[in-house]
């Protein structure tokens, strides 16, 4: 009797041992591509500055890092965040451990472009990470755990009545995860997956002129997303602004077979732009020096398409413990 409960004992042990290591691979190669980039530009008048930092091939340990900070000429920082720094600025931040972050913030308290120049003002930041392997195992899932850190936005000085439709300041916040795989017959699947806050003005007819508003807009695709995430303003119509709460989630990447090469980009992007004349913006997705560190960001696991549903798993546990007390009364 002993012996039979041992032997169904390690069956049981041995079943379990299968399907579970049918669900999890640890055959994902870990070196990714890291990138910083920063750029200020003029509407018109074209790019003012730009400035990249790529490192390829980067592994968690050591820990690497590209990151920039683009200190502009024009207005200053009135974002109320990296208090040391009394410019306008863009600023990127990529860790080869996954952290990082991305922050504008520019008030201009004259002219955006050249004298006598009605131009408009940009400040881009964007943090890159870049992963491309080739699979060669069964049928699966390629899952990406993800934490999206606070978005924030904002608009600076808003003018509540302007004589003429202006669509200029503008503030946005976005972090999005862009997929393809290529398959062995040489087709390709691609995939989308975006989240961030964007903020701008809009006029309604109001007397000789036009009343000047902010508004906000929630970017996500797919649409709708299959998360919640809470919206928060900060009450202030004149330098209005909106954050988005932290968000943890795992992307399925899609489905990869033998022989196809899977590749994802994960940006995180802050931007904005403005006319000048005492107006700004601000926009930052996490820190983009570094100080609110994201942990277990990034990592990727595949999932065998072949593992048993949970109902069916229990099924098969079910049967087995039966078999086990059958046995138990016979012996």
């Amino acid at each position: 009797m002993i012996t039979n409960r041992i032997a169904l004992a390690a069956l049981i042990a041995a079943l379990i041992s299968m399907f579970s290591s049918r669900t999890y691979a640890d055959d994902v190669p870990t070196p990714v591509d890291l990138s910083a980039n920063v750029i200020e530009s003029t509407v018109p008048g074209g790019t003012v500055f730009h400035d990249s930092k790529p490192l390829f091939g980067v592994t968690v340990d050591p820990l690497q890092s590209a990151e920039l900070l683009h200190l502009s000429d024009t207005g200053v920082n009135a974002s109320g965040r990296s208090a040391n720094i009394s410019g306008a600025f863009a600023s990127s931040l990529a860790e080869s451990d996954g952290n990082g972050g991305v922050g504008v913030s520019q008030l201009i308290f004259g002219p955006a472009g050249d004298a006598g120049q009605e131009a408009i003002r940009k400040l881009v930041a964007q943090s890159l990470w870049t992963h491309t392997f080739l699979y060669n195992g069964p049928d699966a899932h390629d899952l990406l755990h993800l934490n999206i850190p606070t978005l924030q936005v904002g608009l600076l000085e808003v003018p509540p009545r302007r004589t003429g439709t202006s669509a200029s300041e503008t503030a946005e916040a976005d972090a999005r995860v862009d997929t393809v795989i290529t398959h062995s017959d040489g087709s390709m699947t691609q995939g989308l997956f975006e989240f961030g806050l964007r903020e701008f003005e809009k006029q309604i007819p109001s007397g000789k002129d036009l009343l000047n508003l902010a508004d906000k807009q929630v970017l996500e695709h797919p649409n709708p997303l299959d998360f919640n995430t809470r919206l928060t303003f900060n009450g202030d119509d004149f330098n209005p602004s909106y954050r988005l709460d932290p968000v943890s989630l795992d992307l399925d990447l899609g489905v990869i077979t033998a022989g196809d090469t899977m590749s994802w980009v994960y940006t995180l992007t802050a931007e904005g732009t403005t006319l000048g004349f005492e107006r700004g913006y601000f926009a930052f997705v996490g820190d983009p020096f570094g100080g609110d560190v994201i942990s277990g960001n990034l990592k990727e696991t595949i999932v065998s398409s072949a593992t048993p549903e949970a109902s069916t798993f229990s099924l098969i546990l079910l049967g087995l413990a039966g078999l086990l007390l059958w046995r138990w009364h016979k012996g």
